[in-house]
C-alpha cells in the first residue's frame, strides 16, 4: 500500500526545506520532492543572501543557522550617491543586534539538508506524490507552473547583475556598502564573520557594460571594482567565479487553487487533472482560467469538462466550480 502524506512540497531549495521542517514540527507528514538534476548547474555557487531578523529567528528556531563565519552580522550600512551624497545606518543606533545578516548560500543549504535528513516526518522523494496539499517551491524555472499552464509574466529591466566574491586587504568591519553611479549600482556584502576580509559582490550595470566587464581578466575586473568603490577595502582580488543574471520583474498569474494531477484510471502513462473553471466575475474583476499540460503529451490542451467539484476562485476569492479534465489524447 502506497504511503500517504499530508503535504507534498515540490522543490528542495532553501524555501522548500525550511517549510518542510516547519510543517514537520507541527506533526504533518511531508513528502519533499528533491530532483538532483535541477540543482546541478556545473558552476560554483557564489550566492549570498541578505536575511532580516525574522528570517534569522525562524532559522535559529529550526537550529539551521550557519556558523558565524558563514553568516555575517551587518552592523553598519554605508550608501554613497552619485552626486556626493551618502547615508549611513548603524545597528547600535537602531538598538538592534544587527541590521541584517549575509548568509553564505551553500552553507545554509547544507544545514537545512542535514536537518531534513534527520527529520522522520519528512521523506525526500524523487518525483511528486499525491497529497491533500501541494506546495510549489521551485523558484523562477518552475516545472510545475509550466505543467499547470500558469502564466508567468516577466518584464526585463535594462540592467544585468554580475555576482562574484572578492578578497580584500582591509577588513569589511561588518559593513554593507553600496555605490550608486552613472555606471550602475555596486554592492559589497560582508562575508567571513566579524573580522572577515571577503565580500560578496553584486554589480548591476547595462547589458553592454556587463559583457565588457565579464570579458575582462580577473586583474582588470578587480581594478574596475577598486575604482568604482573608491578603494574602500584596499587592494582587491577576485576570489570566485563571475556569474551574470539579467534583472527582471516576474510575477505568476495565480498563486493558489484546486489542482489535482493523478494517473488516469485504466490508462497507464496518462494523467487527468482537476482544474478551476471561471467563476462569475464581479464587475471590477476578471475571471481566472488555469490550464494543465499533459505530462506525456505536451501538445494536449484540455478543455472538455467531464465532472465537477468545488474550488476557490483565485481572482475574486468566491466559491466556483472546477472541472475534472482528461489530459491525454487517449482519454
Amino acid at each position: 500500500m502506497a504511503k500517504s502524506y499530508d503535504i507534498c512540497i515540490r522543490g528542495a531549495g532553501i524555501v522548500g526545506r525550511t517549510l518542510a521542517l516547519l510543517l514537520a514540527r507541527e506533526r504533518f507528514s511531508v513528502a519533499l520532492v528533491n530532483d538532483p538534476s535541477t540543482s546541478d548547474t556545473g558552476h560554483a555557487d557564489i550566492r549570498a543572501y541578505a536575511l532580516n531578523a525574522a528570517s534569522h529567528a525562524l532559522l535559529e528556531s529550526l537550529r539551521c543557522w550557519p556558523e558565524p563565519e558563514h553568516a555575517t552580522a551587518v552592523l553598519h550600512m554605508h550608501v554613497c550617491g552619485d552626486r556626493g551624497g551618502n547615508v549611513r545606518f548603524d545597528a547600535a543606533a537602531q538598538q538592534v543586534p544587527a541590521l541584517a545578516w549575509i548568509a553564505d548560500v551553500p552553507a545554509l543549504e547544507a544545514r537545512l539538508a542535514e536537518a531534513v535528513r534527520y527529520q522522520p516526518r519528512v521523506e525526500q522523494v524523487a518525483s511528486p506524490v499525491s497529497a491533500p496539499l501541494t506546495v510549489v517551491c521551485e523558484g523562477r524555472a518552475s516545472r510545475t507552473r509550466d505543467e499547470l499552464g500558469v502564466r508567468f509574466d516577466a518584464s526585463p529591466y535594462p540592467q544585468t547583475a554580475i555576482a562574484t566574491r572578492i578578497a580584500c586587504t582591509l577588513e569589511h568591519q561588518q559593513t554593507a556598502r553600496q555605490w550608486f553611479s552613472a555606471d550602475g549600482i555596486l554592492a559589497f556584502l560582508p562575508l567571513g564573520g566579524a573580522h572577515g576580509k571577503e565580500v560578496a559582490v553584486v554589480w548591476s550595470v547595462a547589458p553592454e557594460r556587463a559583457s565588457e566587464l565579464l570579458a575582462h581578466s580577473d586583474q582588470v575586473f578587480a581594478s574596475e571594482l577598486a575604482q568604482a568603490s573608491g578603494g574602500a577595502l584596499g587592494t582587491l582580488q577576485v576570489h570566485g567565479e563571475r556569474r551574470a543574471w539579467p534583472l527582471q520583474l516576474a510575477r505568476a498569474e495565480r498563486w493558489c487553487g484546486l489542482v489535482e494531477v493523478r494517473p488516469a484510471p485504466g490508462r497507464p502513462g496518462c494523467w487527468q487533472a482537476t482544474l478551476p473553471i471561471p467563476c462569475i466575475p464581479s464587475p471590477a474583476r476578471g475571471s481566472t482560467w488555469a490550464w494543465a499540460t499533459c505530462r506525456r503529451w505536451p501538445g494536449c490542451s484540455p478543455r472538455a469538462a467531464v465532472g465537477a467539484a468545488w474550488a476557490i476562485c483565485a481572482s475574486c476569492a468566491s466559491t466556483s466550480a472546477s472541472a475534472k479534465v482528461p489530459c491525454c489524447p487517449c482519454a
